[in-house]
């Protein structure tokens, strides 16, 4: 339950801490005047005001391009400005403060994490590594009465808080940008609200983070910011080297490609460069789950056949990351001839190759062509196909003429691009891979390609058939539809030729010949 504390509360909590200003004076300001610094690299500039912790703080809030600029407003722990603020929208909970996933402090729970990790820090993503938002402890001494007066007052028209040092007159300005909650932005012109990188500690009350908080009658910090709210993010850095962030140059796999098969789980391990990086934490994620995962340890188990990018990133706000290629197998496969092919344990002992003719991957979509033709061309239609004298009833070769009902190897797309251990499924072989009591078909998604997945029902291996639509002239045809070429003349005519044919809905069984189609190969099993 979120806790409301009224004025008079606030400013007794100020004047006890010594942090209250009781100059409350409207006096136009110019920009503070003091010792602002520029890097050549580094387009931000801070002010030195002279603080025990040697930390120095920027002139203007992220998003702004002047001191008095309102700029951006965040989400605790989120980098970007959205238009819509509240615990329904934040990122690290399920919807309300009792459902925090991450930098949650929960009696039974506490995982010890109470200060934003830089790849969560507004202020280091959006600036670099040598930024970052201020800690609790940071806020507490910049308006520590010993060290510093505060004063309300305005510049360029915008009301705020100027904060000067009493050790060497440098001063910064804090505008009252107010805060965004749900789509309304609050109090903008008479309070400020910033945030700060500290998890409020009080393990009941995760959804909380310190900020501090000011009008034109108190200045402090406050316990109670709602980390789905939007404030203000002042950036600092600390002016000692021993403080300075090293940050993350490189990532350094132990592999960078991996060949696995279907159950089997293999390590991962990250080197982290430079070895005196001062954030050397990384995060593991894999592009599909459904082929294989990874855990927080970099532990890669593989789900099913497919392809898949197991990425490692550095949690330090660089950006630096690295990636390990997935090739996941399935028990009872094999390479012959440089392709790989699966054993669905079929009773014709029909081995299914993994990829199309001219693929890389089994999503690929790979090389079309028209049946009986072997080499892909522009144009698909009756006119250059080779079989025929430019109309569907003017046939040369399989046709009533030498009476052939299936391709030659001369004539066949796998054997002539694979050679001669591989063939086009006949039409028998087709009707045996989509049989009920052999397979289970599913329309799926392998890595974003909508196609077909087609499992043994006797030892669960599967093949994925993307897909990977028609060429019909010079157009494609796609529609949520594949078309695979068998090696077996049609019933329907000498001019349609069988095929493995789908769409969303339904299965298809005959195509023209002059058509552009896809071929996945076949070999029989020794």
């Amino acid at each position: 339950m979120k806790k409301l504390f009224s004025l008079g509360v606030l400013l007794m909590l100020a004047m006890c801490a010594g942090f209250i200003c009781s100059c409350n004076d409207d006096v136009e300001e110019t920009p503070p005047a003091g010792s602002n610094t520029t890097d050549n690299k580094d387009p931000h500039e801070y002010v030195d005001l002279g603080l025990p912790s040697g930390t120095l703080w920027a002139t203007c809030n992220v998003g702004a391009n002047s001191p008095e600029g309102y700029g951006d407003y965040f989400a605790w722990g989120e980098t970007k400005p959205k238009s819509y603020y509240d615990l329904s929208t934040y990122k690290y909970c399920k919807g309300d403060w009792k459902t925090m996933t991450k930098y949650f402090a929960y009696t039974d729970s506490y995982n010890g994490e109470t200060v934003l990790e830089p790849s969560d820090d507004a202020a280091t993503v959006n600036w670099g590594s040598e930024w970052q938002m201020p800690s609790e402890e940071q806020f507490d001494e910049l308006i520590n009465s010993s060290n510093t007066t505060t004063t309300w007052t305005t510049m360029n028209g915008k009301y705020g808080r100027k904060i000067t040092s009493k050790s060497n007159g440098n001063s910064i300005f804090l505008p009252a940008a107010g805060c965004r909650v749900g789509a309304i932005l609050y109090k903008a012109g008479s309070d400020g609200d910033y945030w700060s990188r500290s998890l409020y500690k009080n393990y009941s009350d995760s959804g909380y983070a310190y900020c501090l908080d000011f009008n034109s009658s108190y200045i402090c910090t406050y316990d109670y910011g709602d980390r789905g709210d939007g404030r203000s993010v002042r950036p600092v850095r600390v002016n000692d080297v021993k403080f300075k962030t090293v940050a993350v140059s490189n990532i350094e796999l132990n592999n960078t490609k991996l060949s696995v098969r279907a159950g089997e789980s293999t390590q991962l391990l990250a080197t982290v460069l430079p070895e005196n990086a001062t954030y050397k934490n990384v995060k593991w994620e894999s592009s599909d789950a459904d082929v294989a995962t990874v855990d927080e340890t970099g532990k890669v188990t593989a789900v099913a056949v497919g392809n898949c990018i197991i990425t490692c990133s550095a949690t330090d706000g660089t950006g630096v990351e690295a990636e390990c290629k997935v090739k996941v197998k399935n028990d009872n496969s094999g390479t012959l001839d440089g392709h790989e092919y699966v054993d669905l344990d079929l009773p014709s002992g029909t081995l299914w190759a993994t990829c199309n003719v001219g693929a890389n991957s089994p999503e690929e979509y790979g090389d079309y062509f028209a049946w009986g033709e072997t080499k892909p061309k522009t144009t698909y239609n009756w006119s250059t196909y080779k079989y025929c004298k430019g109309t569907e009833t003017t046939m040369t070769k399989y046709c009533t003429v030498d009476n052939k009902t299936e391709l030659e190897p001369s004539d066949d797309a796998a054997t002539v691009n694979w050679g001669s251990s591989w063939q086009m499924p006949s039409r028998e072989q087709r009707d045996e891979l989509t049989a009920d009591y052999y397979t289970t078909t599913i329309r799926t998604t392998m890595n974003g390609v909508y196609g077909i997945k087609i499992t043994s029902n006797r030892n669960g291996n599967s093949i994925f058939l993307p897909a990977a639509g028609y060429l019909d002239d010079t157009g494609f045809h796609n529609e949520g539809r594949g078309d695979y070429w068998s090696r077996s003349l049609g019933w329907l005519g000498i001019s349609n030729a069988y095929e493995l044919g789908f769409n969303y809905l339904y299965f298809l069984t005959h195509g023209g010949r002059y058509c552009g189609y896809s071929v996945r190969p076949v070999r029989v099993k020794n």
